[in-house]
C-alpha cells in the first residue's frame, strides 16, 4: 500500500490568501466601528468576557487561519462559505437584533464549521485544525451569549 504525499504548498498563494482574508476582515471590523455596530456599551457584561479589542484581535487571527485553510484545501467554496458566514454575522445579528438571533447565528455557524472540519480532515488536516479553532471560539461565544442574555434579557 502506497501512502500518497500531500501536494506541495504554494507559499506565495498561501501568504496572499491569508493577507487578503485578513484585509477583508479588517475592513469589515472598521465598518462595524464606523456604523456603530461593534460591542454595545449599554449592556452588562459577564466577568469572563474579553475586552472588545481582544475579540477583534482573535477574529483577525481566526480569519488568517480561515485564509490559510482556503489556500491549503481543494474545498475552496466550502471554506469561503464559512468566511462569508463569519463576516456577515455582526451585520445580520445587529439588523435582526437580540441575543436569540446571536445564538441562532452561532449554532448555524458552529454546525457549518463542524461539517467543514469533517470535509477537510483528510484533504487538509492543517486546514481542518484552523477551522476547529473557529469552532472553539464560536463555542465560547455561545456561552458568552447565554451569559449576556441572562444578565440583560433575550431582547
Amino acid at each position: 500500500m502506497r501512502i500518497e504525499q500531500p501536494a506541495p504548498v504554494d507559499r506565495r498563494r498561501l501568504v496572499v490568501t491569508i493577507l487578503v482574508t485578513v484585509a477583508v476582515a479588517a475592513i469589515t471590523n472598521g465598518a462595524l466601528a464606523a456604523f456603530g455596530l461593534n460591542r454595545p456599551n449599554n449592556q452588562l457584561w459577564p466577568s469572563f468576557a474579553p475586552p472588545g479589542a481582544t475579540i477583534g484581535l482573535v477574529w483577525i487571527v481566526l480569519f488568517a487561519g480561515m485564509g490559510a485553510a482556503l489556500a491549503l484545501t481543494a474545498q475552496k467554496r466550502a471554506v469561503a462559505g464559512l468566511i462569508a458566514l463569519c463576516l456577515a454575522y455582526p451585520f445580520y445579528t445587529h439588523v435582526l437584533g437580540g441575543h436569540l438571533t446571536e445564538l441562532i447565528g452561532n449554532v448555524v455557524t458552529f454546525g457549518y464549521a463542524g461539517w467543514l472540519i469533517v470535509r477537510l480532515r483528510l484533504d487538509s488536516p492543517l486546514g481542518a485544525f484552523f477551522i476547529a479553532c473557529v469552532a472553539a471560539w464560536i463555542a465560547f461565544a455561545t456561552v458568552l451569549v447565554f451569559a449576556l442574555a441572562r444578565l440583560n434579557g433575550w431582547g
